[in-house]
């Protein structure tokens, strides 16, 4: 019983942003993928996260779908050029890709062209 109050006093005192970080740490653990926060520069990685923001940018010649994806441990963003939509790809959505990561001097991760799994609409939410 006490237990069980201390947990409710923790989550109601607790910021929401902390509390979503969580859940989104969780659900990556479920679904088998690394951490974005532990990924490395130039190498291959699997991460699975929920898109924060999508938008469709004009590059050089040809339009990109750009998302922002994370999962509680930091962000990466993901590109696809020469795409002008992917059905199903929206805010709120949680997905898993697998690529090549990419570490930009400022920090920044960027993924270009992964493959892409979306999950479920029941299981990411």
């Amino acid at each position: 019983m006490l237990d069980r109050l201390r947990q409710r006093l923790h989550d109601l005192l607790t910021p929401q942003s902390v509390l979503e970080a969580h859940e989104e740490r969780a659900l990556a653990a479920k679904e088998g993928t690394v951490p974005i926060a532990q990924t490395a520069n130039r190498q291959p990685a699997r991460v699975s996260g929920v898109i924060r923001s999508l938008a469709i940018s004009p590059r050089g010649s040809g339009a990109a779908v750009e998302v922002d994806l994370y999962d509680g441990t930091g962000a990466v963003t993901v590109v696809w050029l020469g795409q002008r939509q992917i059905l199903g790809m929206e805010p709120g959505r949680h997905v898993i890709v697998d690529g090549l990561m990419t570490i930009e001097d400022n920090g920044q991760r960027i993924m270009r062209d992964p493959r892409y799994e979306l999950i479920p609409w029941a299981v990411g939410k």
